[in-house]
C-alpha cells in the first residue's frame, strides 16, 4: 500500500471490468475509509481479472491491502472473482446471499424446479423453458464459490466503514443491498439504480420452502423510495446519478404507463402471462424470454396490487383478465 492511501480517505473511487455480458461493463468500488473495502468484483474471467488488479494498482492499492469485500447482490458480474478476494479481505452480503456464493447444490435444485413449474403454469413453451434455464446455469458458471463470512440486513453497519449503513434494496435480487452515507446522503447502489437503463425487477423462487414468490417490480419500487433521498448515487453500471429523486420519479411513472399499456393489451382476452409478453415484446421475447417475462410479470403483478387485473386458473394454466369493477 503507497502513501496515498491515507491521501485518499473518505472517498469512492470506481474500476470498470469488462463483463461477457450484455449489460457490458460493470462498476466496482474502491472506498477508502477506516478500512480498505471493495464493492462488488466482475465477473471470474480472465481479462476481469487482470482489469481489477490494474484498477487496484492506479489507486495505489493491491488486493493484499483490502479488508473488506462487500457484495450488493448475487450476480455473476458483481461477485464473480469472490472467492480470489476473500484470500485477503472479510466478505459481507445480504443474509440470502450464502447458498449463491458457495453454490449450494440442493439451494440450486430448488430454484431450478420452481422455475420449471412457475413457467408451465403462466404457458412458457418446454424448448423455451429449457434454453431459460440452460443460460441460467452458464451465466452462474462465471462465480467462484467463497463463503459468506457477514450477513447483513437493513439498518446494518460495519467495522472500517464508519458513518455508513445498508440498506436493503431488492427487486432486482433478493441479495441485494445497497450502502448510504449518512454524512452527505452518497450512495453505492449496485444495480438498483442505473442513469442509462431501468434495472429488470427478476423473477426469482422463494427463499423459504412454501414460501410466496417474491413479487420482485413492487420490491423495486419500494427500495426506490429509500434511494429518493441520495445526493449522488454510484451505480454498477454507467455514470453516477447526479438527480436521484427526478430519475427515480421518472422511473415510477414509467412503470405505470407501461403497467397500463400491458392492461390494454389483454382487452377482453384471458391470457397467461407468456402470450402477453409475446404481444408487448414481439420478436425480442424470442431472444431475451428470461427477461422481457419477468418485465411482463413485474408489470402485471403492479396491475394485480391495483386491482386493474386478476388471475384465475383454467385447465392448469393461470389467465390474466381486465378486473371490470374498478
Amino acid at each position: 500500500m503507497t502513501d496515498s492511501w491515507m491521501d485518499s480517505k473518505n472517498q469512492i473511487k470506481p474500476i470498470t471490468i469488462d463483463t461477457p455480458f450484455q449489460v457490458g461493463p460493470v462498476n466496482v468500488y474502491l472506498i477508502f475509509s477506516d478500512a480498505l473495502i471493495l464493492v462488488d468484483t466482475g465477473p471470474a474471467t480472465t481479462e476481469a481479472r487482470s482489469q481489477l488488479h490494474a484498477g487496484l494498482k492506479k489507486h495505489g492499492v493491491s488486493i493484499k491491502d483490502l479488508d473488506l469485500l462487500l457484495l450488493t447482490h448475487h450476480h455473476p458480474d458483481h461477485m464473480g472473482m469472490t472467492a480470489e478476494v476473500a484470500e485477503y479481505a472479510t466478505v459481507a452480503g445480504h443474509h440470502r446471499l450464502a447458498p449463491w456464493l458457495s453454490e449450494d447444490q440442493a439451494f440450486i435444485k430448488d430454484r431450478i424446479a420452481f422455475l420449471q413449474a412457475f413457467y408451465e403454469k403462466h404457458g412458457m413453451e418446454d424448448e423455451v423453458i429449457r434454453a431459460v434455464q440452460n443460460q441460467n446455469h452458464a451465466y452462474m458458471s462465471y462465480v467462484e464459490a467463497a463463503p459468506l463470512e457477514i450477513p447483513l440486513d437493513e439498518g446494518d453497519t460495519l467495522d472500517g466503514l464508519r458513518d455508513w449503513h445498508i440498506l436493503e434494496t431488492l427487486g432486482h435480487a433478493q441479495t441485494h443491498l445497497s450502502l448510504m452515507r449518512d454524512a452527505d446522503r452518497t450512495m453505492v447502489a449496485g444495480d438498483h439504480i442505473i442513469r442509462h437503463i431501468s434495472s429488470n425487477a427478476l423473477l426469482e423462487a422463494p427463499y423459504e420452502r412454501d414460501g410466496k414468490r417474491p413479487r420482485t417490480l413492487l420490491q423495486y419500487r419500494e427500495g426506490m423510495m429509500k434511494c429518493r433521498a441520495a445526493s449522488k448515487i454510484y451505480s454498477g453500471h454507467g455514470d453516477p446519478v447526479e438527480e436521484p429523486a427526478a430519475l427515480i420519479d421518472r422511473r415510477l411513472h414509467e412503470q405505470e404507463k407501461k403497467a397500463a399499456y400491458i392492461r390494454s393489451l389483454i382487452g377482453t382476452e384471458a391470457l397467461t402471462a407468456t402470450e402477453i409478453t409475446r404481444r408487448m415484446y414481439k420478436g425480442l421475447y424470442e431472444r431475451q424470454p428470461g427477461l422481457t417475462f419477468s418485465e411482463t410479470l413485474g408489470h402485471l403483478d403492479l396491475l394485480e396490487e391495483g386491482k386493474q387485473v386478476k388471475l384465475t386458473e383454467e385447465d392448469g394454466l393461470w389467465l390474466y383478465h381486465q378486473s371490470v369493477n374498478l
